[in-house]
């Protein structure tokens, strides 16, 4: 059975982990704008959270902080992840003009590219990492056997009540989209907020 105070705590600590937008967060809100089907993008945000968090509390967060060398690894992927994405939203922005159909995805975006995109960016980027892994999975690495269920389904809900209500939020606002510079400028916060991250992990380095 599980134990409803730690549903509670990983419910809590989760929500306060991702009402943080961070980058998967920004490239959802752009898939769902653009008119992605809503099951895929919650399916995606909750499922790669799922994975992570499951990591963390299995002993994944245990041996990033018993191996810094792999932590140092996972971080620099994850830097160059958010760069080569943060350069590509850049030159969206600056250079390629996207084609405005009410609702519809901008011009030199697949359907299959998106999703790849995104799914990377789910599962290797480093502020997921920090959030899931390293805090939410560390925290449920610590409670009894018992109680670590519990914790990770509360963990898990917070993702899938977070992601629904940004998904459901991002399709009413679709109608704002239908001119050219606000893609443009959704296209560069997906570039600032990439590049900014990448910047943040590269300085923690130093």
């Amino acid at each position: 059975m599980i134990d409803l105070s730690a549903l509670l705590q990983g419910f809590v600590l989760g929500l306060g982990m991702f009402v943080c937008p961070g980058p998967k967060d920004v490239l959802i809100l752009r898939e769902a704008l653009s008119g992605r089907s809503p099951v895929q993008l919650v399916g995606i945000g909750t499922g790669s959270d799922l994975v992570l968090i499951a990591l963390g509390i299995l002993g994944l967060s245990a041996a990033l902080h018993a191996a810094p060398g792999l932590q140092l690894a996972a971080q620099l992927l994850g830097i160059a992840l958010l760069l080569l994405h943060g350069a590509q939203a850049a030159r969206s922005a600056l250079v390629v003009s996207p084609t405005v159909l009410a609702v519809v995805a901008p011009a030199g975006v697949s359907s299959s590219r998106g999703l790849r995109q995104l799914l990377l960016v789910s599962l290797l980027n480093p502020a997921a990492w920090l959030d899931t892994v390293l805090v939410i999975g560390t925290v449920g690495a610590a409670l009894p056997a018992g109680l670590r269920l519990g914790y990770a389904a509360g963990a898990v809900g917070a993702s899938l009540v977070w992601f629904t209500a940004w998904v459901t939020g991002a399709r009413h606002a679709r109608r704002w989209m239908g001119n050219p510079r606000n893609w443009r400028l959704l296209d560069l916060g997906v570039a600032l907020a990439m590049l900014g991250m990448a910047a943040w992990m590269a300085l923690g380095l130093a």
